[in-house]
């Protein structure tokens, strides 16, 4: 490798380098394992959210950010998507989770709540609300929801929110994501394990009466049903 080539090379290193403030480092300390393939540990960035959060489309969960709302883009999604299920959608949805998964896995235990409500709301917006995935858009949204009322239920509100920042394809900005209180952590996780239960089951139920539809089903609640691991830890 020659000279231009290596400083490339150390150049798109550094710039996918982690960023987490010393202060947090105890509350988002990130593991070296469970990256989605294709990724690698320096693609997960985190930082303080500074400043005057906007209000998110989950009532009074305030979060950052700006441009096109939460509602908006979901009802632009509603009406866009495929009719029918696709090998290359449903591996998209799929490969969705698995990213959301390394995001929330970068952040400590308190965050994961929050943190995987934001990432399903993030899904639910490629999900066309008609078709053979409508399906699987409410029980992720139902999921999702439900995520962020416990989140909102417990918050921790003398603890930063983070800034996840998740890079595969294209640089995605994840909203901030906030903690719940310690006490609380381990009975807020073991609900919210008990919402993707539920959610995994809904969704294989869901595609029952469709064979064509079941095998997608299958592969997006299999997806899902790996995340839960990140409220067991």
């Amino acid at each position: 490798m020659n000279d231009k080539a290596s400083t490339a090379c150390l150049s798109c290193v550094i710039s996918a380098a982690l960023l987490l403030l010393p202060a947090q480092a105890s509350a988002a300390a990130l593991p070296s394992t469970g990256m989605p393939g294709g990724m690698i540990f320096g693609y997960v960035h985190q930082a303080q959210v500074r400043g005057e959060p906007a209000a998110s489309a989950f009532g009074n969960d305030p979060v950052g950010g700006g441009g096109t709302t939460d509602s908006q883009h979901a009802a632009n999604a509603a009406s866009s998507g495929p009719a029918s299920v696709s090998t290359a959608f449903t591996n998209s949805i799929v490969a969705q989770i698995g990213v959301a998964s390394a995001a929330c896995e970068a952040v400590g235990t308190a965050y994961r709540t929050d943190c995987l409500a934001k990432e399903l709301q993030e899904l639910v917006k490629e999900l066309p609300a008609h078709g053979e995935y409508a399906a699987a858009r409410e029980v992720l949204a139902k999921a999702s929801s439900e995520l962020a009322d416990l989140s909102r239920q417990n918050r921790d509100n003398s603890q930063p929110r983070l800034r996840v920042t998740v890079q595969d394809d294209k640089k995605t900005i994840r909203r901030p994501v906030a903690a719940v209180k310690p006490e609380t952590a381990a009975a807020t996780n073991a609900k919210a394990l008990a919402v993707l239960d539920e959610a995994t089951t809904v969704l294989l139920r869901s595609a029952e009466g469709s064979s064509n539809a079941a095998l997608h089903y299958q592969q997006i609640a299999q997806a899902l049903n790996s995340s839960k691991v990140l409220l067991r830890s």
